[in-house]
């Protein structure tokens, strides 16, 4: 037997109430899943019932992404300390020979200095007018900064404080790994502490000179992107997140590889040894 359709219409819900009910639910699961910022949730809801922030005109937009990295200008500036005979200069392609030293301001005592190597060989040295430089080196060229013109080198003090030796060293990590163990003894199989001022790293021979020639002698890193400089590799990572040129050559290959900074090599800019 079939039942009577009852003639009274059927009420419905009001669509407003509806809506209470549902933003009721979701005020809900907001406080459930944030009790600790309970606050800010019920700021995001009442914005979106409102379509108007509930903060002071200055505030920031409400749906702003926030950056994973701050990137401060100030870590990130290259600070260079001038040496005893004037500022350095970029090894780069459009170097030029520092005017030769005539006077050395602060000369180092040099009595304690090695004159022989372990074999009984003399060291040898070489002058740039005030400037001595160490010429214990085989006659096989090395790669100094970007594009050095021939005929130039770069070079820094050797700032060992353990018997000081007064030279100036080709800013290059076999050059400096050739003059520690020369000059300052240093075994090339033992962990040595580096005796640059105020330097708490201990490394082998080998590492010490990538670790002389990175933090003690190459002041800066260039993007080979945008030729952004900076001062520290870390400070690079957190350039190439914003680096246009950088992200639109890694959309544009199938297959990226990163191109390497560029090492910016500051020191004084002299002949080198085959051109004096």
């Amino acid at each position: 037997m079939l039942r009577k359709r009852d003639p009274r219409p059927i009420e419905s819900e009001d669509d407003s109430s509806v809506s209470a009910r549902v933003l009721g639910k979701r005020k809900a699961c907001y406080a459930d899943e944030s009790d600790d910022d309970s606050s800010g949730s019920a700021t995001v809801l009442g914005d979106r019932q409102t379509g108007e922030s509930s903060g002071s005109s200055s505030s920031p937009p409400l749906y702003k992404r926030r950056k994973m990295h701050q990137y401060d200008e100030e870590d990130d500036e290259i600070k260079i300390q001038p040496g005893k005979f004037g500022p350095y200069g970029l090894a780069n392609g459009s170097a030029v020979i520092m005017p030769m030293p005539v006077h050395d301001p602060q000369p180092v005592d040099i009595r304690n200095r090695r004159t022989r190597d372990a074999n009984g060989n003399l060291l040898k040295t070489r002058r740039f007018g005030a400037m001595e430089l160490d010429d214990s080196f085989t006659k096989r060229s090395v790669t100094i900064g970007n594009g050095l013109p021939a005929g130039m080198t770069c070079v820094r003090a050797c700032g060992w404080g353990n018997q000081p030796c007064g030279l100036f060293i080709e800013t290059n990590k076999s050059r400096i790994t050739h003059h520690l163990f020369l000059w300052h003894g240093v075994k090339p199989d033992k962990e040595t502490l580096c005796k640059f001022e105020d330097c708490p790293k201990q490394e082998k021979m080998i590492n010490l000179g990538r670790h002389i020639e990175g933090v003690h002698y190459t002041t800066a890193l260039e993007c080979a992107y945008c030729g952004k400089p900076g001062s520290r590799s870390d400070s690079l990572d957190r350039h190439l997140e914003t680096c246009k040129p950088y992200r639109c050559a890694m959309k544009a290959a199938r297959k990226f590889i990163p191109t390497k900074p560029k090492k910016l090599v500051y020191g004084y800019i002299v002949p080198a040894r085959d051109a004096t």
